[in-house]
């Protein structure tokens, strides 16, 4: 897990001061180690987070003959495999996933990228054909930005980074931000919130070279889940096979692996399958008053994690750390995320992400995270709802907005809805019948709400130098995934009913059937988002207000009005709108109107 960063350019040398400046910006991601190499039109970077083969795989990685240069972010686990598969043609210099990622490549082009079961982004310059080819794992694990120039490009780990490397102050991506306001679940997947920085989306790859950019993908998420395919049994018994390999794998380190454990299905699930190969460590978060709190006021978080992350500790034999999270901090928290999070803090529970990550990292290089369950498994209970359903911008509406000026978006709901709902219909999807639209909205799920869920859960892992590894994302459990219908996963009115079929006896029954809740924020935070908000339109109303219905939204700041869950979530994303423009000096937005 690490950093990467440089400069393709074919009328010039690259210049190595900016790529610089673009690895110092990604200090943080790669704390054990930096490098930088230049080859012909290529300069590429790196920061090294080092989990694996301590002593080798220092990056960027070139081949015995020099031909092949590789900068490389994230965990390939069947590194052990492919080494052995490769080694008639290889002389292998190093034990770890790097070199391996390498020859993947050389040997099989393109086709390496299926057969790699981990999370990954990398650039891989080939020196003979002048010649890059980038690439992303299928649901997005790991990211890669880039900005596209007139003699070449830029790419990283993060926007930041190429920011650095710019001489300007940036503008704001008008389209991206207005989607971050009113349907922030699905925002900062297509294109960042810079105007130059675009975002190479999951299961993607790149080719670059003199003649230009090309992208296409590599792997989709399918739409062809017949009912009538499989036995329930075969298939949850696979499911059971594959989560045990996925989390076997996903320790596989010479560091040791912590684990984030909020007492929920998915978390606990990984904990137990760890905890029968070596003792792990876990980490809980903590808000005040989370104990007393209405939850059936709230919306997505509809319980109290507390007593569930305690009886899983206790019945599967791990240490646990409460991680508390006090009021009083949680202005200066926002703030703090802002500047992280370059593609905008989504939700208020950035800041638990955050908090946990600062915990565990000052113990740990590696967690265990339970994200990928809930987006592949059939894991919202919306999907149950037809109203829900029937449209992408039914969801949107349902998780609430922030007012954004009617001469930007006339019909905001609208407008995402036609482009979503695009989306759906170019990968075979429809809305004709109930079944058609839990499919529909599963996919739309997959392909926007799940890479922003995994940007977040890099990006404030990354902030403290700590890898998230993800085994709900591995390869084999996705297609099985995957291949699983409504009919099953939602069997009985049951969220993720095949998942916990297929734990049965593995974790406690009170967890095992426990209904989805979010990870947990602090429901009594209304008046600091109030102020915080009010304190970010007086200051700056201009920039602001390119975006927002002030009229409507000063509506939420009058003094004693109660908040209901959505505007709490409203007013925190307006801060956090203006903090981070703010943190970067964004100038100004561009003028292009949102379709």
């Amino acid at each position: 897990m690490c950093g990467i960063a440089g400069i393709l350019r074919f009328d010039a040398p690259p210049d190595e001061a900016r790529v610089r400046r673009m690895e110092r910006a990604l200090a943080h991601r790669g704390p054990d180690g930096r490098g930088l190499l230049s080859s012909g039109a290529a300069c590429l970077a790196h920061r090294r987070l080092s989990l694996l083969d301590h002593a080798g795989s220092a990056q960027p990685f070139t081949s015995r003959d020099g031909r092949y240069v590789l900068t490389y972010n994230g965990e390939v686990y069947n590194h052990r495999e492919l080494r052995e598969e490769l080694r008639s043609g290889w002389d292998f210099r190093t034990r770890g996933d790097v070199e391996v990622v390498l020859a993947a490549c050389a040997r099989w082009g393109e086709g390496a990228l299926a057969r790699l079961d981990g999370m990954f982004a990398f650039c891989l310059w080939d020196s003979h054909r002048q010649e890059a080819l980038l690439a992303r794992d299928r649901l997005g694990v790991k990211p890669l930005v880039f900005a596209r120039t007139e003699h070449g490009l830029l790419f990283a780990s993060e926007a930041k980074a190429i920011l650095a490397a710019e001489d300007r102050a940036p503008r704001g991506h008008a389209p991206s931000i207005l989607e971050y306001l009113v349907a922030p679940c699905f925002s900062g997947v297509e294109h960042g919130m810079f105007e130059q920085v675009e975002h190479l989306l999951p299961g993607h790859r790149m080719r670059v070279s003199r003649a230009g950019v090309e992208i296409a993908p590599w792997w989709a998420p399918r739409l062809d889940r017949d009912p009538g395919t499989q036995e329930s049994d075969t298939l949850v018994s696979a499911l059971r096979a594959a989560l045990g390999d996925a989390v076997s794998r996903s320790l596989r380190a010479d560091e040791p692996v912590g684990a984030f454990l909020s007492g929920g299905l998915d978390s606990t699930i990984l904990t137990a399958l760890a905890a029968r190969e070596a003792p792990i460590e876990t980490f809980t978060v903590a808000f005040e008053g989370q104990a007393s709190y209405d939850y059936a006021r709230s919306t997505i978080v509809v319980s109290y994690d507390g007593p569930f992350a305690a009886l899983a500790a206790r019945e599967l034999g791990v240490a646990m750390e409460t991680v508390s999270v006090p009021r009083s901090g949680l202005g200066a928290d926002l703030h703090r995320i802002a500047a992280i999070d370059d593609a905008l803090p989504a939700w208020e529970q950035e800041i638990a992400q955050h908090h946990l990550a600062r915990a565990a990292s000052r113990r740990f290089k590696a967690v265990l995270v339970g994200d990928a369950a809930d987006e592949t498994h059939y894991g919202y209970h919306f999907l149950l709802d037809e109203a829900a359903t029937r449209t992408p911008g039914a969801i949107v509406r349902r998780l609430g907005s922030v007012p954004v000026r009617r001469d930007r978006w006339a019909d905001p709901a609208f407008n995402l809805d036609a482009h979503y709902r695009g989306l759906i219909e170019e990968a075979g999807g429809r809305h004709d019948t109930a079944r058609d639209r839990q499919l529909a909205t599963t996919l739309l799920i997959v392909k926007r709400w799940l890479p922003r869920l995994l940007h977040n859960g890099d990006i404030h892992t990354m902030a403290f130098g700590l890898e998230a590894r993800v085994p709900f994302a591995s390869p084999e459990l996705v297609d099985l995934a995957l291949r699983v219908p409504p009919e099953l996963g939602l069997r009985g009115g049951v969220e993720k009913w095949a998942l916990r079929e297929a734990v049965k006896g593995l974790i406690p029954e009170a967890i095992r059937v426990r209904r989805k809740s979010a990870l947990p924020k602090d429901q009594g935070v209304g008046e600091i988002w109030r102020a915080e908000a009010r304190k970010a339109i007086d200051e700056d109303s201009g920039f602001l207000g390119e975006f927002l219905d002030l009229e409507a939204v000063n509506a939420w700041l009058v003094p004693g009005r109660t908040l209901d869950e959505a505007e709490r979530a409203g007013l925190f994303r307006v801060a956090a709108l203006a903090s981070w423009a703010r943190h970067h000096g964004v100038v100004t937005a561009s003028s292009e109107a949102s379709s």
